[in-house]
């Protein structure tokens, strides 16, 4: 199926009762995206509340209730053919998670970039103290990715960072993920068996699919940062030149960093 619409926001929504700092997130999202598609993901068994109904969905697609089941079925779903098969007549999707924030309608600008996938680059808390030592841990973050280098039987921390990213606020491109989801199918079972967070399914996508040749397009963490930063928050504006970008995500773990910002955009957290 050829795309006929550039983009769709997708938002994944497990149950009807909504706390607060989600209601903001969905308000924000309403606001922002109003031009744009915009679907709740939802287990079959799922009735939408009223009040999830309130915020003027454009439409809803269910899927079974097992890729509802915490952490390790939303992986699933985010891995699977199926999923990305329901939603082919679009160029892309903007994966929005219930902690996910937009600041402002930057979409069109994302979809008309090179790139196959982008989130919030994952960036260390600290600085490196000297040149010398930034390419050194270069090489090793190459090298660590390249060759999956293990420790204590899981993926070495060295593998994720500086690399993009993550997958809670995460703009994708529709007919790769469907493609991929099919031909890599075996790696994504292999993911599927193990239940530490380094396997989760944005890591999947980010160092993964383009471990031994690159499948997907994905932006340097620099340009990611102006797509979306997730941790640390402060670390993160300072090295985008202390502008916002265009979301972020996990911002209600946060919450004293983005308050006075959020108060900006009408909201008090």
């Amino acid at each position: 199926m050829i795309a006929t619409q550039k983009v769709v926001v997708i938002v994944p929504i497990y149950k009807n009762e909504l706390s607060a700092l989600e209601k903001v997130a969905l308000a924000q999202m309403q606001r922002v995206l109003a031009a744009y598609p915009r679907i709740v993901v939802k287990p079959e068994s799922l009735v939408l509340s009223d009040e999830i109904a309130s915020f003027n969905f454009t439409g809803e697609e269910s899927f079974e209730d097992h890729f509802f089941k915490g952490i390790e079925g939303y992986n699933a779903l985010m891995l699977s053919d199926i999923f990305y098969g329901r939603f082919l007549g679009y160029e892309f999707m903007l994966i929005h998670q219930l902690d996910a924030f937009v600041f402002t309608d930057e979409l069109a600008l994302w979809c008309n970039q090179p790139y196959d996938y982008i989130g919030a680059p994952w960036i260390p808390p600290g600085k490196y103290p000297d040149i010398v030592k930034a390419i050194k841990s270069k090489i090793q973050f190459y090298y660590h990715a390249r060759y999956n280098v293990q420790k204590n039987g899981v993926p070495s921390p060295m593998q994720y960072e500086y690399k993009v990213g993550n997958g809670g606020l995460s703009l994708r491109r529709v007919n790769k993920f469907h493609e991929l989801s099919i031909s890599m199918r075996h790696k994504m079972d292999i993911y599927l068996t193990r239940h530490e967070h380094e396997f989760n399914e944005d890591i999947f996508w980010s160092i993964e699919v383009n471990r031994k040749r690159k499948l997907l397009k994905i932006p340097s963490w620099k340009a990611a940062l102006k797509f979306s930063i997730e941790q640390p928050p402060a670390r993160c504006i300072e090295l985008n030149n202390n502008q916002l970008p265009f979301g972020c995500h996990a911002w209600d773990l946060y919450p004293d960093f983005w308050r006075p910002i959020f108060k900006t955009c009408g909201y008090q957290i």
